[in-house]
């Protein structure tokens, strides 16, 4: 990403968290602090600001939108690691498993109530449709989340349900953040066009999450096959429940509910799923998404130019290997 584009961004982040390291409370602060150092390429802010400054917009509050959305974001992350007892979060130990699950859920929970301190100092003439959208978002995340935790208890889903899962858990706050700057400017039809392909933005990088978790190098920075070892549906192993024969599904069903020899268990679901073609199936899906996203770009009311620019940002996420 364009480290241009953030510069007012990365400093105002700067401000905060040398704020939080001032205070006295470091059992507290420490966790968000590391797990800001930790952060990825900050994809959800820089998407803000650019979407924002598109369509004209000039006040510099963008910026701390963006630092909201990073903060809920984390909150996000630290909270997920924990539901799902992850051991590694971008390569390094997550919040949960260097400090301990207490410590984790209390620092997750401040780092949201700060996103709504940061999100309430901005200036727009339409802040309250701001936190109103922004409130909506954090809703949806939750269910999508509950919705996640649910599938873990069913034998089976329909991909339609994983899909609006995926749109509530993770296309939702693509969605603010690719139609925000709209909102914030008034562009009420581009502000739709801009949320429809945040959803989509988010089914691609939710099934790339599904893909790499399988199919991904070590620069995933978590464990292969973390999904399939807590029961996750995720979009390959839906893929392949439309697909496997009766014998198939029964065998894929022994490995995946079977306590021993996990790591083996994974190949052997590998084979399975390479009998099928679930990882063709899931990059012919991928390019798809891809697609329709590009078909939303070619109707916004910006430059071609610029428009080529997002088509070559959203290519880049297309294929991110971690």
């Amino acid at each position: 990403m364009n480290e241009k584009e953030l510069n007012i961004y990365s400093q105002k982040k700067k401000e905060f968290l040398s704020f939080l390291k001032k205070k006295p409370f470091k059992g507290l602060y420490n966790p968000i602090n590391y797990i800001f150092s930790n952060e990825g390429k900050n994809i959800r802010p820089f998407f803000i600001i650019l979407i924002y400054q598109y369509y004209g917009g000039r006040n510099s509050s963008i910026n701390s939108v963006a630092l909201a959305v990073q903060a809920l974001h984390n909150f996000t992350l630290i909270h997920d690691d924990i539901m799902d007892d992850s051991k590694l979060r971008r390569g390094e130990l997550t919040v949960h498993r260097k400090w301990d699950i207490n410590t984790a859920i209390l620092s997750g929970d401040a780092l949201m109530i700060y996103s709504y301190q940061i999100l309430m100092s901005v200036k727009f003439k339409n802040d309250k449709k701001l936190l109103d959208f922004f409130t909506k978002t954090v809703i949806q995340i939750c269910e999508g989340q509950q919705l996640d935790m649910d599938f873990q208890k069913k034998e089976k889903v329909e991909i339609n349900d994983y899909l609006n899962m995926i749109n509530l858990k993770t296309g939702a706050l693509f969605a603010f953040s690719f139609s925000v700057g709209p909102l914030l400017l008034d562009r009420d039809k581009e502000e739709k066009k801009m949320y429809d392909l945040g959803i989509l933005l988010g089914q691609l990088f939710q099934i790339q999450d599904d893909y790499l978790d399988l199919f991904g190098s070590k620069k995933v920075g978590k464990q292969i096959g973390l999904d399939i070892l807590n029961k996750k549906k995720t979009y390959l192993i839906l893929s392949f429940y439309r697909l496997a024969s009766p014998k198939h599904l029964q065998d894929f069903k022994k490995l995946l509910y079977s306590k021993n020899k996990q790591e083996e268990n994974i190949i052997k679901i590998i084979d399975l799923f390479n009998v099928y073609n679930i990882k063709e199936i899931v990059t012919s899906k991928l390019k798809k998404l891809v697609d329709n996203i590009n078909s939303i770009i070619d109707n916004l009311a910006f430059s071609d130019s610029r428009k080529k620019q997002l088509k070559n940002y959203i290519k880049l996420l297309s294929e991110r290997d971690k």
